[in-house]
């Protein structure tokens, strides 16, 4: 019985996956565009992949509290100071 419960301990941490690690990106993420006229997103592979563009006279700002970037006018500053 014992060795029963030990075989099941030990299966049962074998089968926990590592904590993945990503080598670009955090995949669900956001960011603004280096020329902050839009939005990436970066993808399952961990990948920066465009997301969608700001209108023509806006800028993206990124909010670091709600992880998430905002097309905005030039002069509009996010509480957070950006």
């Amino acid at each position: 019985m014992k060795v029963l419960a030990v075989l099941t301990l030990v299966a049962a941490a074998i089968a926990v996956p590592e904590a993945e690690t990503w080598k670009g990106c955090k995949p669900a993420t956001y960011r603004c565009n280096w020329k902050a006229d839009g939005w990436e997103v970066c993808d399952v592979s961990g990948n920066w992949v465009w997301g969608g563009a700001c209108a023509p006279n806006d800028v993206c700002k990124f909010y670091k509290p709600s992880g998430s970037p905002y097309c905005v006018p030039p002069s509009f500053n996010l509480p957070n100071g950006r």
